[in-house]
């Protein structure tokens, strides 16, 4: 679990989120609406939550997909969070497909990427 924590692994999350945001603003918003600064402050705040979540997940039920919709779930509602108060999306629509995307592609997937506790 201490993998998690490394900086280089919240650095990689960082980059993840950053990249995730940006395709969904770039998919939902015009291209003429996209600010890297503004993606960038979201990708923090993202990373803030995702991390923590990982963690959680990670203890609790350890690499098992039973529970990951659950995780899903509350990335969700973290993305509808920045998709409307950081990156200030204005259609309801695009706030909850933003929050979908997000929900799906930022959920803690990065617990299968660490090694084995030793």
């Amino acid at each position: 679990m201490q993998q998690l924590l490394s900086p280089v692994a919240i650095g990689l999350a960082l980059i993840w989120n950053f990249a995730v945001l940006a395709s969904v603003q770039l998919t939902v918003r015009l291209i003429m609406a996209f600010s890297p600064t503004r993606t960038l402050l979201a990708a923090v705040v993202l990373t803030t939550v995702t991390v923590p979540l990982s963690l959680a997940y990670y203890a609790l039920f350890g690499r098992s997909l039973t529970l990951m919709p659950l995780a899903m779930l509350l990335t969700a509602v973290a993305g509808f969070l920045v998709s409307d108060f950081v990156l200030g999306f204005r259609r309801q629509r695009s706030v909850i497909v933003a929050a979908i995307g997000i929900g799906v592609l930022s959920a803690p997937w990065g617990i299968f990427l660490i090694g084995p506790d030793r």
